[in-house]
């Protein structure tokens, strides 16, 4: 009896069989109209059985048991006509065994055996120890080496602790009168208090929240140490965005293309040599390619060395001074010719469709296009000029600038601090660099947990921190770009420009380094600063005979050359140099 107790859910099927081949047994032993009473009762019996699981399990196992149930009224008619031995009586015990197997491996387990445990008697429970009272921890360390009077942030209280994968998070309250700035300002004491590494602090404001509160995320161990790799395209088209790195704590920080309704946004990557700023360039790059709202065109201020599997997949691919100001003059233009579209639409911004995609201009190494040349006297004025007034009015028309250099100084982005104030409204990566003054010209003024220059260049299992950095526009927290192993190898999507900008012939990638003046003229744009006085005094003249005025400020604008230059070329014109051209 215990023994039928304890397995009697593993028997259940085996009593199902039994009972489906006495049903049929009964029914060929009898004759007439009596042989059907046994099947109409066991068929009875096997509707009630499916008709009480029916009401009491899952839909699956509803299924099962209108299987079974269908299956024994079957087989018992079988049975009343073959007989209840033979090969019909096997055939059912191998199919009842098998229709057996999903219960039986459901019902696994024996039911406890507890008849021993009822004959004796019940002990009383003793009292279960109480549970451990008190603050947590790290609270305790908080408000003794931290919170209490003399100490770093006095008053102040750690609360709100949750734990997260690699460590945990907390809020920070301080006393009337203070601002969580002050948090930021004792990170270092905080390390030592809970004794860890250089960079595993980090405190945030909590939007909407009092400035006398802060969260707190103490990490224990780093997760960026494991690279985070690309895995597909991401790009969201109702939001702009794409996921280019991944936080400290685990979050995704993305990159924007524009915002919906507002407009193009540019970029501004930083980092000096071995940070990861070409690998970034190649995610944003990727993301573009994969795209059918984004058609990129891409400088290599590094003359085709920085960024070369990018050569054959880019509509334009300019790696010389010549290349580039072609590529910057016919971007101009198709500015041009969508202010046209934008009138037409009444005003409002570019919305990047299909139809009309973003134009994306990505400009690696983009100190050495836009610093002038001491050593030879190279102006490069107009280059700065041009990316000016494409991060000026370039947003309106659907037009985003992507800068990337090494150090993020006005004197890098040939001395242009209107240039670098238009980036910085965009999204800004600021990776590694080495001098303390260098990271902080690219901030928005919120205090970061650590200085650019304090990021470590090798992790301490001895790889490189490529990549590691932050998202300056995002949360101040480190953050590791994701990482796409081979850029060429993913499929490009095709990606037309608008009728109006199609209409404009694409200018010729020569990649003559050696040619430094095109004098080619164009409507609208702003040609190389010439390298001698007698292509100065050419480019006055074509501008004049072309019905530019023959003042100072119109020449300026027309021909991209600095005032002085074109007062002295006129100078020379009026003395009669100007007949000698």
């Amino acid at each position: 009896m215990r023994l039928g107790k304890r397995w009697r859910r593993q028997a259940l099927p085996l009593a199902g069989i039994g009972a489906t081949h006495a049903i049929g047994a009964a029914a060929s032993s009898l004759s007439g109209p009596a042989a059907l009473l046994p099947v109409a009762a066991g068929w009875a019996v096997a509707a009630g059985t499916y008709g009480y699981a029916h009401q009491r399990t899952s839909r699956w196992n509803r299924l099962y048991a209108g299987v079974a149930a269908v299956g024994s009224a079957g087989w018992q008619a079988a049975l009343a006509l073959d007989g209840p031995t033979g090969v019909t009586a096997g055939l059912l015990w191998a199919c009842g065994a098998a229709l057996s197997v999903p219960w039986w491996v459901r019902h696994t387990e024996p039911e406890p055996d507890i008849t021993a445990e009822r004959s004796r008697p019940i002990p009383q429970q003793a009292a279960l120890p109480a549970a451990p009272s008190g603050p947590d921890p790290r609270v305790e360390l908080w408000s003794k080496h931290v919170g209490a009077n003399g100490k770093p942030l006095p008053g102040s209280k750690l609360t709100h602790i949750s734990e997260l994968p690699f460590g945990w998070r907390g809020v920070v309250e301080l006393n009337i009168g203070d601002h969580w700035h002050s948090i930021m300002k004792v990170q270092n004491t905080i390390l030592s208090v809970f004794d860890l590494p250089d960079g595993r602090v980090f405190v945030e404001a909590i939007p909407g929240a009092s400035v006398r509160t802060a969260q707190i995320t103490v990490l224990t161990s780093d997760p960026l140490q494991a690279v985070t790799r690309w895995e597909r395209p991401q790009l969201d088209p109702s939001a702009g965005t794409f996921p280019l790195m991944v936080t400290a704590d685990g979050e995704l920080l993305h990159y924007r293309f524009w915002w919906p309704g507002g407009g193009a946004t540019h970029g501004l990557v930083s980092g000096v040599n071995g940070s990861g700023k070409t690998k970034v360039l190649d995610l944003i790059l990727t993301e573009a390619s994969c795209s059918d709202r984004v058609y990129p065109l891409i400088v290599d201020g590094g003359g085709g060395a920085s960024l070369p599997h990018w050569r054959n997949r880019v509509k334009l691919f300019a790696e010389t001074p010549k290349d580039a100001r072609k590529l910057l003059r016919y971007a101009l233009r198709l500015m041009d010719r969508r202010r046209t579209v934008i009138k037409r639409q009444g005003g409002g911004s570019v919305e990047p469709t299909p139809d009309m995609p973003l134009i994306l201009i990505v400009i690696d190494e983009a100190h050495k296009l836009l610093m002038n040349d001491e050593d030879d006297g190279t102006d490069n004025g107009d280059v700065r000029r041009m990316c000016e007034k494409l991060s000026q009015e370039g947003r309106k028309y659907g037009i985003a600038l992507v800068l990337a250099t090494q150090v993020p100084s006005a004197k890098q982005l040939g001395g242009s601090t209107v240039l670098r104030d238009q980036l910085k409204g965009g999204t800004v990566v600021g990776l590694r660099v080495t001098e303390r003054t260098s990271g902080n010209m690219i901030t928005s003024g919120a205090p970061m947990p650590e200085g650019l220059h304090q990021l470590p260049a090798v992790f301490p299992d001895g790889t490189a921190t490529r990549g590691l950095g932050y998202m300056l526009t995002a949360r101040m927290i480190r953050a590791r770009s994701l990482l796409i192993e081979d850029p060429s190898a993913q499929p490009l999507t095709p990606t037309r420009l608008d009728p109006d900008c199609a209409a404009e012939p694409a200018p010729m990638m020569t990649g003559d380094a050696t040619d430094l003046l095109d004098t080619t003229p164009a409507p609208n744009a702003e040609p190389r600063t010439a390298v001698s006085p007698d292509e100065i005094r050419q480019l006055v003249d074509h501008a004049i005979e072309a019905g530019t005025n023959p003042d100072p400020l119109s020449l300026m604008k027309a021909t991209g050359l600095s005032l002085g230059k074109v007062r002295r070329a006129l100078a020379d014109r009026n003395n009669g140099g100007g007949a000698a051209c």
